[in-house]
């Protein structure tokens, strides 16, 4: 998952710094038949930087962090070819994506 918003997830440093924010939270939603063989089906992961923070390749402050805007969650699903999972992103303060995958 991406952040492809200005403004950071947690909004501002000043909640941040007070964690009155919760970071993005990552649901899979198996139907029956099918089971998680890899991963937790609820993941607490942190905070997307924003590109409010990011410098270009040619900026006299090279940003380090390049991919702080992303996030990686990865799931082993065992079920029968076309099951239909579902895939949950929310962060308090960003919304909510949801994703159905069948499988293959």
């Amino acid at each position: 998952m991406q952040n492809t918003g200005w403004l950071p997830a947690y909004v501002s440093k000043r909640a941040l710094a007070r964690k009155v924010v919760r970071g993005v939270v990552a649901e899979i939603e198996l139907p029956d038949g099918a089971t998680l063989a890899s991963g937790k089906a609820r993941e607490d992961k942190g905070q997307l930087e924003g590109r409010a923070n990011k410098h270009t390749g040619v900026s006299f402050w090279p940003d380090y962090h390049v991919t702080d805007d992303r996030m990686k969650i990865e799931w082993v699903v065992r079920a029968p070819r076309g099951t239909t999972v579902r895939a949950i992103a929310r962060h308090e303060r960003a919304g909510v994506v949801r994703a159905d995958i069948a499988l293959g």
